[in-house]
């Protein structure tokens, strides 16, 4: 439940921190809202942590892949800084 309000509520994007199971269950809650989502509602996702969300936990591929060819491929981010995305949701 809590999840399903974050997304609701966060309309210009969310930032992803390096986390573990209920962060990269959180990924894919916000990335299957996006993949079926309307264009106008797909919201910008930032995964903070390249060595992470590649090696570690590889969500950024998967990512991806479900994004390619869709609104939400130009929407998806992977950077190193929490500088970096708050960049990326400022426009």
């Amino acid at each position: 439940m809590r999840e399903a309000i974050l997304l609701e509520l966060c309309n210009g994007g969310i930032v992803f921190l390096p986390g573990s199971a209920g962060t990269v269950q959180e990924i894919f809650q916000d990335a299957c809202e996006n993949f079926y989502g309307a264009p106008e509602t797909v919201t910008p996702m930032v995964l903070v942590g390249r060595d992470h969300w590649e090696h570690k936990y590889p969500a950024w591929p998967m990512l991806q892949s479900l994004a390619a060819g869709k609104v939400m491929e130009g929407r998806i981010f992977l950077v190193d800084s929490v500088e970096e995305a708050l960049a990326v949701v400022a426009g």
